[in-house]
């Protein structure tokens, strides 16, 4: 078995950005928050968990063939959060997008990796990246910050996803991609 997930790649720029407001948070807050690692920075699309090695290709075959004709998405209104609210456990950047082409690629995949014998989390799909787990009680000062931060991104496009198989270590996780997927549209 195999720890594996579906990410939209950022753009290299966007990347740099997100890590910019990476570092600004941790300069604040140094203990009590597992930040991710520029190289990590990702917008997450499916998290699959322990997945069988025989599947792999079945599930890259799938990918390759529904996201040949998707054009880039256009991600736009990027805004802060620590989520949940009641007991926080993750900051990060939600973004929208109009391209419901997506959501169907979405809900075709679910299917499939249901139907290969995958539990899935049955939450609503909603763009985000992760900047940093929660792992003790946040200051009031610091969560003000963080809702009230302006970020400079504004809008950017995404044209190309990763299945990653992920090694969690003490030091923090180290994706390595198994296969891109470039948008046709692109």
């Amino acid at each position: 078995m195999m720890r594996t997930f579906l990410a939209l790649e950022l753009p290299e720029n966007i990347k740099n950005e997100v890590a910019e407001v990476v570092e600004y948070f941790r300069s604040l807050v140094r203990d009590g928050i597992k930040w991710v690692a520029k190289e990590n920075l990702h917008i997450t699309f499916q998290f699959i968990g322990d997945t069988r090695e025989e599947d792999i290709s079945g599930i890259s075959e799938f990918l390759t063939e529904h996201f040949t004709d998707l054009p880039a998405l256009k991600f736009f209104s990027p805004i802060l959060e620590i989520i949940p609210g009641r007991n926080p456990r993750i900051i990060w950047i939600s973004a929208k997008t109009d391209n419901k082409e997506i959501l169907t690629i979405s809900k075709k995949f679910k299917l499939k990796l249901r139907e290969l014998g995958y539990k899935l989390d049955s939450k609503p799909l909603k763009f985000h990246v992760t900047l940093g787990r929660i792992k003790k009680r946040l200051p009031e000062f610091f969560i003000h910050q963080v809702l009230t931060k302006e970020i400079s991104i504004k809008e950017f496009d995404v044209s190309e996803a990763t299945l990653y198989q992920s090694f969690l270590r003490p030091e923090g996780p180290r994706y390595v991609k198994l296969y891109n997927f470039l948008f046709g549209g692109k």
